[in-house]
């Protein structure tokens, strides 16, 4: 891609947690296609002093909105952040913010109804014009005994309370929300799904194959 009036595209790395999304994200950033964007976990876990993400865990039913009001201001302003390559590669977005987890707390009765009102208006809002548009998402299908392994294995003092209950549920959120793929009344970007419960190297491969096929058409 030599032409610098080449489109530039912006995919987001989808998935559950411990699915594989900063180890394939961790290899697409040794390209120079791609601007690799990381979960903001940084304004979560210390927001002018506070770590509102192990406020969340600690004590979601007082917390949960206050965590994801933060998580969709901050994942909005990594979408309208310029890309410095021809890709750029999301690691979530403010889409799966608000239909897998602000879904899957409202459906278990952590949000209340009023709170999840609010939250949807408010992504109504950040969403009203192209600022959040994605041309790709790549789903990181993995089950979740896959990922309550991986999120065991790298030990993250915020993830201690997660067990498979919640991933199950956030796993079933994902797939209602990618399998068929639907964003309401507003147009869909393409779905790839990738393997995730596959090791490392073939889960890299197959998501690399993906945006090097993007990138050439």
């Amino acid at each position: 891609m030599s032409s610098a009036n080449k489109k530039k595209f912006t995919i987001s790395v989808e998935g559950n947690i411990g699915s594989g999304k900063s180890t394939v994200l961790s290899h697409l950033a040794k390209s120079s296609l791609c601007d690799i964007i990381p979960e903001p976990i940084e304004s979560w876990t210390n927001h002018k002093g506070h770590n509102v993400l192990a406020m969340f865990y600690d004590d979601p039913h007082r917390w949960a909105f206050v965590f994801e009001t933060n998580a969709l201001m901050s994942l909005t302003k990594l979408h309208m952040q310029d890309a410095k390559a021809p890709v750029k590669v999301m690691e979530r977005s403010i889409h799966s913010a608000r239909y897998c987890f602000i879904e899957n707390l409202y459906q278990s009765n952590v949000l209340k109804d009023v709170e999840f009102q609010i939250l949807g208006d408010y992504f109504d809002m950040l969403t009203a014009n192209e600022t959040c548009k994605l041309d790709l998402i790549i789903y990181l299908r993995a089950t979740p005994k896959t990922c309550l392994e991986r999120i065991r294995a790298r030990n993250r003092p915020e993830e201690t309370n997660i067990d498979l209950n919640y991933l199950t549920t956030l796993h079933r959120r994902h797939e209602e929300w990618l399998i068929p793929h639907a964003y309401g009344d507003t147009p869909s970007p393409p779905v790839l799904i990738v393997d995730a419960n596959q090791n490392k190297e073939r889960v890299y491969t197959d998501t690399n194959n993906h945006v090097i096929n993007l990138i050439s058409c």
